[in-house]
């Protein structure tokens, strides 16, 4: 079976490039080892959770060689253990492995309009973003004129300080003098040096607005993300942060496959890839060293070969996750070794519960009553008073800044995502918590579920107001795991084989970076396959076939009039 492109593994920046390398004309044939779309960002019932906790956690040495998936799927996942009792309607559940709330306006949704994956899928506003104060109440994040307007906690000179550093955020911040010079100190110095902000708004600020993960993180790319967190909010509603239906972005990988099916895609689940053959090297070539890498343009052809499937699939290039290939992508066979990679350790906890979490603030928020009516009909005036409401959530995100918790990391903040029947990801009455600590390199060797315990428990005081006399839920399945993720890779250069760059491992900011990941595979692609036209001023976008010209010169094309219909409805 003869196509442009062979792509392995459906994660998002992969199946992004599918649609985006179907969708301009590309022959794409698209495979996973498994029998689910989305990858390491797939979403996933309760029955396919345990199922694919079990596989990582299992012992390799069953008298069979794993593929080489399998074999860097064990490795880069550790400390796994569950319950060992799944939950009736599992299901209804849809269970993210990748943490991620999506900002509002960003090449992601931008991406979803363009390409018209948008009528494929559908989100829900986060509800609210707190920080972790102590058992049963949270602090309230400043993240609008009202909020700081609102919190009877903070003085007027603090309010006029927040104010003034908002403004200052939204802004284009680059050579103000403000920020002239301080781009790479630490965050939370520029907020006390820059603004005079100090406790706790410099910590809302720091780890709810900006989301860093440590103390550590500098200026500029805290600034920028506040910036996007600003701007965000309004598009949609008034929260900057969509969740996507059932469990986020695994569907939303989904809906890229179905579009590239849709424009002519082959797709084959479940099947391992048993070699990746590269190109035979030019016969006529005297040495080794003078043998001249056989290319796409040179009609030059790769055979990826799977077990089960009788026909090999050959290609012009191959673009793939690194899970699939290894340090050597020009041998014939798979080893078992791994690529050389930067990695970082994350510990993860995904948790069901059966009650409801309440987010009580434990800074009163004024609320005013310019007058009401009195018995007689007088009307008389009332002054502002400090309440302290409770607000109950269905999808909703918690910060514990480091330090924040007995038990918890003095270094790292954690970051726990709430999601419920509103967002699709559990049925009524039941809740999904999923929580994720970066690990520092000395706690990475501790099993996941000691780290995160502490954390669960705080979380789960929320669901017990305290106002009411009720206890905290307790949970009704777990799963903890270690994830190794990689920051960068060191695999060896192949001119035919594209390999998916890694992103940070930040919960707003990987949808937007796996989509920017996706363009420049996209591009690697279009070159190497001879069609790159550089884009220049007044470039016909009229919609003219751009198979036409041979060139090609958008990530996406233009709509056609059922896209573009449906787009806008979104």
């Amino acid at each position: 079976m003869d196509f442009d492109v062979v792509v392995l593994g459906t994660g998002l920046s992969e199946s992004i490039a599918a649609a985006a390398l179907s969708k301009a004309g590309f022959k794409v044939a698209h495979v996973d080892n498994n029998q689910y779309y989305g990858g390491d960002e797939a979403s996933l019932t309760l029955d396919e959770l345990a199922e694919w906790a079990d596989s990582r956690a299992a012992d390799a040495s069953n008298g069979r060689s794993p593929s080489n998936y399998s074999a860097h799927q064990r490795a880069r996942y550790s400390s796994i253990s569950r319950s060992s009792t799944i939950p009736p309607q599992s299901r209804q559940y849809a269970a993210s492995l990748a943490l991620s709330i999506v900002p509002s306006a960003g090449p992601h949704i931008d991406s979803l309009i363009a390409s018209g994956v948008s009528r494929y899928g559908s989100f829900k506003l986060l509800e609210k973003v707190v920080v972790y104060d102590r058992p049963g109440f949270v602090q309230s994040v400043p993240g609008s004129k009202e909020d700081v307007f609102k919190s009877k906690a903070l003085s007027l000179m603090e309010k006029r300080r927040l104010m003034r550093f908002l403004m200052f955020a939204a802004g284009e911040f680059e050579g103000k003098k403000e920020l002239e010079g301080k781009e790479g100190i630490l965050f939370l110095q520029f907020l006390r040096e820059a603004f005079s902000i100090n406790d706790k708004p410099a910590t809302a600020i720091a780890y709810a607005l900006a989301f860093c993960t440590s103390a550590e993180e500098t200026t500029l790319p805290a600034l920028q993300r506040i910036r996007q967190y600003l701007r965000s909010a309004g598009r949609y509603g008034a929260s900057p942060f969509l969740v996507g239906h059932y469990g986020g972005l695994g569907e939303t990988a989904q809906g890229f496959c179905r579009t590239s099916a849709v424009k002519g895609g082959t797709y084959i689940l479940g099947r391992q890839v048993a070699a990746v053959k590269p190109p035979s090297p030019s016969a006529s070539s005297a040495t080794p060293i003078e043998k001249a890498a056989p290319t796409a343009a040179d009609g030059a052809r790769y055979t990826v070969e799977l077990e089960d499937f009788d026909e090999p699939l050959t290609a012009k290039i191959i673009v793939t996750s690194p899970d699939y290939i290894s340090s050597s992508p020009s041998s014939s066979t798979l080893p078992q070794s791994g690529p050389s990679t930067s990695t970082c350790a994350m510990a993860r906890c995904i948790a069901v519960i059966d009650k409801q979490i309440s987010f009580t603030p434990s800074d009163p928020v004024e609320e005013t009553l310019d007058a009401y009516e009195s018995e007689d009909g007088d009307e008389e005036e009332q002054s502002s008073q400090p309440v302290t409401p409770s607000y109950e959530v269905d999808t909703a995100a918690l910060v514990f800044p480091p330090g924040s918790l007995a038990g918890g990391s003095s270094t790292t903040a954690a970051h726990v995502l709430i999601t419920g029947e509103g967002s699709m990801s559990a049925p009524k009455g039941r809740w999904i918590v999923n929580i994720l600590l970066p690990l520092p390199q000395s706690t990475s060797s501790t099993s996941a579920e000691g780290l995160l315990r502490p954390y669960l428990d705080a979380t789960l005081t929320l669901t017990s107001p305290p106002s009411s006399e009720t206890t905290p839920a307790t949970p009704l399945f777990t799963v903890f795991y270690t994830l190794h993720h990689a920051l960068a890779t060191t695999l060896d250069a192949d001119p035919g084989i594209i390999v998916a760059p890694p992103h940070k491992p930040l919960i707003t900011s990987v949808a937007d970076e796996a989509t920017q990941n996706a363009e420049g595979m996209f591009w690697k692609a279009v070159e190497k396959l001879g069609k790159k036209r550089p884009p220049t001023q007044g470039a016909d976008v009229s919609g003219e076939k751009e198979e036409e010209s041979g060139e090609i010169d958008s990530f996406w094309p233009p709509l056609d009039a059922a896209e573009v219909e449906t787009s806008d409805d979104w």
